[in-house]
């Protein structure tokens, strides 16, 4: 399922999905100080109130369509090292 926002003529796409804000910002900090651009969705609402994160599908994380594959590929790596005690 794709899903496309448009800000200021630019197109992002949706890339992944997180139950916490916690979690999304780790991400976002990693993608972002790897030159992608992050916008994340509904994190100021699951914010102010948890419970909320299953009724709105959790925090939503969109890069830029351009960056898409090399967020994903940023992302496998890092789930790489997750599992690796190396």
């Amino acid at each position: 399922q794709q899903w496309f926002i448009t800000m200021e003529e630019e197109k992002f796409t949706f890339l992944r999905r997180f139950q916490y804000s916690s979690e999304a910002i780790i991400y976002q900090g990693k993608l972002e100080s790897e030159g992608v651009e992050v916008f994340l969705r509904d994190q100021i609402t699951i914010d102010s109130n948890p419970f909320y994160s299953n009724a709105l599908g959790g925090i939503r994380m969109f890069v830029k369509t351009e960056d898409f594959d090399k967020a994903n590929e940023i992302l496998r790596d890092i789930n790489l090292y997750s599992v690796d005690d190396e």
